[in-house]
């Protein structure tokens, strides 16, 4: 997933390299695909429930089996989690396991007592609200929900910090959508909100109306982190992108505050759980082509550490990407998915990576004669 994060309270960040060699320590679980909404542009293309959904012995044994493997923090999505009866149930067993949870979901369904049971018998850290929007007719649009849903998310929001959790808001980056972002910035200034994430809606699931993959997405933003950089209180940008400290915009903004470059995890340090059991390096990648194992029938481990996918992804070059390339030991090739929407390979080139793209344009200006 390309994210960026505009962090503005202090919280917290690393700036271990993605490329370094890590243990399994995160998952991101879509527990249900299950939804409430239907979006016009979805991860995971989420609205009916699979009927191979993990059961609830099912969703507590990959806990068991994760918490075994060394991993300790888990972001639960869908579809909507909160569509699950028995996701407290599940997030309760994982605290009494010393597993620290993390949701993403449309805040639809959250009410005080759901809230007060996460804090009381889990141990939640926080919420990232999908928002997109401030326009009330655009976000029932997008979100294909109900009338007055914006204002049920905004309440959510609201109840979520009153239970102190860590309170974020993101945002998928379309021609609708990019407008209203400088507004959303100042609504999470006054707000208290912590972080406003920015995704790059990749191009393998449910996209309705989205940029062409291959769009220059850094440069569209410049306007934002003017926004950004203009409010009162800021702390720091972590872009999630592998080419980002390579794009001219965000080396322009690296002047300005602290970038924070994460890079890509998927397959590095962290693993995407399906509905299903199926496993993949990214949550972008829900799909035949990137499923490496099943958690009902496979070691975690094993698949992490001997899956072809994952260890293409933490050595590159070896597999014939970007080999030529002097970046490609802290970049990693950029982002699989990408590369999958544009060339149809999982091994294919990232064809938005700034430093390919000059690499592409300098033979045509070589050769260009002037009149």
């Amino acid at each position: 997933m390309l994210d960026i994060k505009l962090k503005l309270t202090p919280g917290h960040t690393s700036e271990r390299s993605p490329l370094k060699r890590s243990p399994l320590v995160s998952l991101f679980w879509n527990i249900t695909y299950a939804c409430n909404y239907r979006c016009e542009v979805c991860f995971t293309s989420a609205g009916r429930r699979d009927p191979e959904e993990l059961s609830t012995d099912e969703a507590k044994g990959v806990v068991r089996r994760t918490h075994d493997a060394g991993v300790g923090d888990i972001i639960l999505s869908g579809g909507e989690p909160f569509m699950r009866d028995d996701i407290v149930e599940i997030v309760a067993y994982m605290a009494e396991m010393g597993m620290v949870a993390r949701f993403a979901s449309n805040g639809s369904l959250l009410t005080d007592e759901i809230l007060g049971q996460l804090r009381d018998r889990t141990l939640t850290k926080s919420f990232q609200i999908s928002l997109d929007t401030l326009d009330p007719v655009l976000y029932q649009k997008i979100h294909r929900s109900p009338p007055g849903a914006l204002a049920v998310a905004l309440n959510s929001l609201r109840r979520i910090q009153d239970h102190g959790f860590h309170t974020t808001v993101s945002v998928r980056l379309t021609p609708e959508t990019m407008p209203g972002i400088p507004d959303l910035l100042d609504r999470a200034s006054a707000e208290g909100w912590a972080t406003v994430t920015i995704h790059w809606p990749l191009h393998t699931r449910r996209i309705k109306d989205g940029f062409p993959q291959d769009a220059d997405f850094l440069s569209l933003l410049e306007p934002v982190f003017e926004r950004f950089l203009a409010l009162p209180k800021r702390w720091l940008v972590e872009t999630y992108i592998p080419w980002a400290p390579y794009h001219p915009v965000i080396k322009r903004l690296e002047q300005q505050i602290r970038v924070v470059h994460r890079g890509c995890a998927g397959g590095r340090d962290h693993l995407t759980i399906n509905p299903t059991g199926l496993i993949s390096p990214c949550v972008c990648l829900d799909m035949p082509e990137a499923h490496v194992g099943d958690i009902r029938t496979d070691d975690i481990l094993d698949v992490f550490n001997n899956s072809p996918l994952c260890k293409m992804v933490r050595s590159p070059q070896e597999y014939g990407i970007c080999v030529d390339c002097p970046e490609v030991g802290t970049c990693g090739g950029g982002c699989r998915a990408s590369a999958f929407v544009l060339t149809g390979r999982l091994d294919g080139q990232d064809t938005a990576c700034p430093i390919w793209q000059t690499k592409k344009a300098t033979p045509r200006a070589a050769t260009h004669v002037e009149p």
